[in-house]
């Protein structure tokens, strides 16, 4: 009898833990109008949903089915209380590289640390350009 309510215990924390990282999950979902780089992979312009859960990557889902999934190198501390996510790309040679991701009333994500010289651009509220 007392190892039933070892697994049932054991069984009822598992689904608690589990339970509280999926409540946790965040996505959003966002137009990008042109080709970009997500890591190494090029993905196609179109609507995209951006799944974060606080205890992995984040995962851009977009047309046809294109997915990706993204470490955050570190997070930035929030800079305004915007209630649209804002997406930063690193302009590097013409080519579009996400490398920040803002979700509404959290810090920021950063997902590539470019070193060389780039612009950015920026979707998001006001589409104004950093």
């Amino acid at each position: 009898m007392k190892r039933i309510w070892t697994r049932v215990s054991i069984a009822l924390l598992l689904l608690l833990v589990v339970g509280a990282g999926v409540s946790r999950a965040q996505s959003v979902r966002t137009d990008i109008p042109f080709q970009f780089y997500a890591g190494d992979k090029v993905m196609p312009a179109g609507k995209y949903e951006i799944a974060r859960n606080a205890a992995g990557p984040i995962t851009l889902t977009g047309p046809s089915n294109a997915r990706v999934m993204m470490s955050v190198l570190t997070y930035l501390g929030r800079h305004d209380s915007d209630a649209e996510p804002e997406l930063i790309f690193d302009k590097i040679k013409g080519e579009m590289h996400l490398s920040e991701i803002w979700l509404p009333g959290q810090d920021g994500l950063l997902l590539l640390g470019t070193k060389e010289q780039h612009d950015h651009e920026v979707l998001g509220p006001g589409r104004k350009k950093k």
